[in-house]
């Protein structure tokens, strides 16, 4: 597979530490491949925020390769297994729903703006919530929208 990564590369795979170019690449097995393959049409130390899961890095990496990368599929396999582990999606953060904003309980609860709005109203009336029982009090609200989002939930 004689190929050159195209300009895709870098933002998406090869641009890894936002805002800092001067940032290098984790240890790890797969770091010179990334380094070796990739130098032939980007810095390798360029940085994103993307952070991808296995199948849009394979996306990615499958489309550097229809672009020209130069790889085996055995050394493409270890760029990919390096990206996962070092480039993967970030765990969730819990939300305080004793702080989060409308947009932010939207968003970690999967709920129209108008609960996530209830909820502030619930808590400015109430007082902050202590568990996830005291927030399925809030009228209009789904508790089981709020049951399967409780790890994402902070109090």
């Amino acid at each position: 597979m004689a190929r050159c990564f195209s300009t895709i590369v870098l933002t998406a795979v090869l641009s890894l530490f936002a805002g800092n170019l001067q940032a290098q690449l984790p240890e790890g097995p797969g770091k010179v491949l990334v380094e070796r393959i990739c130098k032939n049409c980007h810095d390798p130390e360029q940085a994103t925020s993307e952070r991808m899961n296995r199948e849009e890095w394979t996306k990615t990496l499958e489309k550097m390769i229809e672009a020209g990368a130069v790889g085996t599929d055995e050394e493409f396999n270890q760029i990919l297994e390096y990206l996962v582990k070092n480039f993967g999606p970030e765990p969730l953060k819990p939300v305080n729903v004793n702080k989060a904003s409308a947009v932010e309980l939207e968003s970690a609860l999967a709920i129209p703006r108008t609960q996530a709005e209830a909820i502030i109203q619930y808590r400015s009336d109430k007082g902050n919530f202590k568990t996830i029982e005291d927030l399925k009090k809030v009228p209009g609200l789904d508790p089981s929208k709020v049951e399967a989002k409780k790890a994402r939930l902070a109090f």
